[in-house]
């Protein structure tokens, strides 16, 4: 069923597009297909998933030969194309309807930390604090953005490496990182759609990016956040911008929030944001305009945690009330449900390093961890198109993907091939997965390819 949503969206035409080719006598998707199976299936390392790919007997049978852990290990360190690559999956989503994103859904941006414990002399890695832990580490820094789309289907997009370096003409910020990716997905998509961001990327420069590219952005305001309101001077008889913090901001919207809801719009709020020209002399000149921005106050508690969910992180708070921040004044109910999206990020981050191995690579090759990320966030991509199809009538939320990976993909069953039909047990009740089973399961088998006496319990 995995192999069937891999030649949906044609993967293994999208290898020899990107040049990706043979490696060890076979082709390079099939080594790819291999390793993500054993992402899938939990195997952490190239010698256990070379390992697992001689017992499977699907994949023994796929591959036609064993796979030994040096060519696996090869084939990963080879110097292919791996993010001309994401690009490519990318593109493939975007040419499907179903999966294409379109105005009003969220791009989640956010970075997280790759710890590799064998290594500190590595390039490549960098001593950085980690704030979901409290501690430093030797990491990667893994700068990343994810879809979220209005139909429930969510899957990872794009991805960079920020590394730590003291080379100037090398040296590229997560804001710069954020850019080149917003603008290789720009070339795939025009649609308008927001892009939802922790307070760390409110920089106004890059506001300023985002919405002369056509982004809508929504993000939570920091405390040292300068912010105008528009009133009006009886004194000078016109109207003034008057300079406040947004924790003043939210004690005055604090009683009528904990009266009203969970989250309240503020009127005529702005902020001062840079833009390039030039003087009468065609000097080029930064100036400053101020710009309306949707000021959302929103509590959070444990109770409703799944609506506003908190951060591990110190923004402008009041109480248990925050500020989001948005240049779509004229949609402020909408800016609040697309800053709630962007945790779906932080679930995909936990889900790939608990289920899918993304903190097992200890290779000490860089373009190894680039070929790991990029075919876990592939394995990803089909995982999240299958939870998407496992629904049951009448419910309108797709079962978490771990759940489908640890009582589907990894379910264990007997087969029994009788001469008529062949016969599946599942170990584990199959009600939930039965619409992706009707949707995925091969109409019809290949005799070459599938041969049923390499599994147990047949005949």
């Amino acid at each position: 069923m995995l192999k069937t949503i891999w030649d949906f969206f044609d993967m293994a035409l999208l290898f020899s597009q990107t040049g990706i080719s043979k490696h060890s006598g076979l082709p390079a998707w099939l080594m790819a297909f291999a390793y993500i199976c054993g992402l899938i299936n939990n195997v952490k390392s190239a010698n256990k998933n070379a390992s697992f790919s001689a017992d499977a007997p699907f994949l023994r049978h796929l591959l036609g030969q064993k796979v030994s852990q040096s060519a696996l290990s090869r084939f990963l360190a080879k110097p292919f194309a791996w993010l001309q690559f994401s690009l490519g999956r990318v593109a493939r989503l975007q040419e499907k309807e179903e999966s294409r994103l379109i105005e009003g859904d969220v791009i989640a941006l956010d970075d997280t930390k790759i710890e590799h414990r064998h290594g500190k002399k590595i390039p490549f890695l960098c001593w950085l604090f980690d704030s979901s832990d409290k501690r430093h580490l030797w990491c990667m820094n893994l700068v990343s953005t994810f879809a979220v789309l209005n139909n429930g289907l969510e899957y990872p997009l794009l991805w960079r490496f920020w590394v730590k370096t003291e080379n100037i003409k090398e040296k590229q910020t997560k804001l710069e990182l954020a850019k080149k990716m917003l603008t290789a997905f720009r070339s795939l998509n025009d649609a308008r759609v927001w892009v939802a961001m922790d307070r760390w990327f409110l920089c106004k420069k890059f506001l300023r990016w985002l919405m002369d590219n056509d982004f809508d952005w929504v993000t939570k305001a920091k405390r040292n956040t300068v912010l105008f309101r528009k009133t009006y001077d009886h004194r000078l008889g016109k109207k003034i911008f008057v300079k406040l913090n947004p924790q003043t901001l939210l004690r005055e919207a604090y009683p009528k929030l904990r009266k009203d809801g969970s989250a309240m719009s503020i009127a005529d709020i702005y902020i001062k944001i840079p833009y390039e020209t030039v003087t009468k002399k065609e000097k080029p000149i930064t100036r400053q305009e101020m710009v309306p921005v949707a000021a959302i106050a929103a509590t959070y508690t444990k109770q409703a945690s799944d609506i506003f969910l908190p951060e591990a992180e110190s923004p402008a708070t009041f109480k248990d009330a925050y500020l989001l921040l948005s240049n779509r004044v004229d949609k402020p109910k909408d800016v609040a449900i697309a800053y709630a999206k962007r945790w779906r990020i932080e679930v995909f981050y936990r889900m790939a390093k608990q289920n899918l191995g993304l903190t097992s690579c200890y290779a000490r090759s860089e373009t190894a961890h680039f070929a790991h990320v990029e075919l876990l966030f592939t394995a990803n991509t089909l995982l999240c198109y299958a939870t998407w199809h496992c629904k049951e009538e009448g419910v309108e939320e797709a079962l978490p993907p771990c759940e489908v990976v640890g009582y589907f993909f990894n379910a264990g069953c007997r087969i029994y091939c009788g001469k008529q039909q062949i016969q599946v047990y599942f170990d584990i009740t199959t009600r939930r997965f039965a619409s992706l089973i009707k949707k995925f399961w091969p109409k019809f088998l290949e005799l070459k390819l599938w041969n049923w006496n390499y599994y147990p319990g047949t005949a």
